[in-house]
């Protein structure tokens, strides 16, 4: 283990420095406890899924693992997640759905490898006007939040494939100011537009 960047050795080779490395076969660690004893073994830990582990914080332990590539934390009670992230320099999937999250996690757009992010099912209310840092970003699933305001940068993610905003209240106009932003290609999944009038 290094101590200076927090990744692992074998050999000559440092796991977590090769972005085009194809982890979808590796293991899949689902606890916390046995991920941690497997990397102090010397195993790098690639995938990580700690869905309902009745997680109230975030793991800050975690934040120093830069093999990482996906990481799972769905159907927990996490809150918020301020921890400095930036080493997961090649993370390319995060998801904590279904969790309390109130904003995205601060370090977000710094993930520029990431290709799917999935924060539905929780209290978020914007969306950072810098989200557009992710130019490798395909998947953005933001469904069943309380979000007040869609960036016009959210045209600018140019891989984007796939963004969920189901049950959050947009207005007919927000709904069709965001189509014009974004290209057709995007399979775009919205509710029926919110026709509520508050102003009686």
């Amino acid at each position: 283990l290094c101590t200076a960047c927090g990744c692992l050795f074998s050999g000559e080779y440092a796991f977590g420095q090769d972005e085009e490395l194809d982890w979808s076969t590796a293991p899949v660690h689902t606890s916390l406890e046995g991920a941690r004893a497997a990397r102090a073994a010397g195993e790098p830990i690639y995938r990580l899924d700690l869905t309902k582990q009745r997680l109230r914080r975030f793991p800050q332990q975690i934040a120093s693992w830069s093999e990482l590539r996906e990481v799972v934390l769905d159907r927990n009670k996490i809150k918020r997640i301020e921890a400095d992230l930036s080493r997961w320099a090649f993370i390319q999937r995060f998801s904590a759905v279904s969790n309390d999250l109130e904003s995205f996690p601060s370090s977000t757009v710094q993930w520029t490898s990431l290709r799917t992010l999935e924060l539905g099912d929780n209290t978020i209310d914007s969306i950072p006007l810098d989200i557009d840092q992710l130019q490798h970003l395909r998947v953005l699933s933001l469904w069943s939040n309380v979000i007040a305001h869609y960036p016009a940068s959210l045209g600018d993610l140019r891989q984007l494939e796939s963004l969920d905003l189901q049950y959050n209240d947009m207005t007919l106009e927000e709904q069709e100011l965001l189509k014009s932003w974004l290209p057709t290609t995007v399979n775009l999944n919205l509710s029926a537009p919110c026709r509520c009038d508050f102003d009686e």
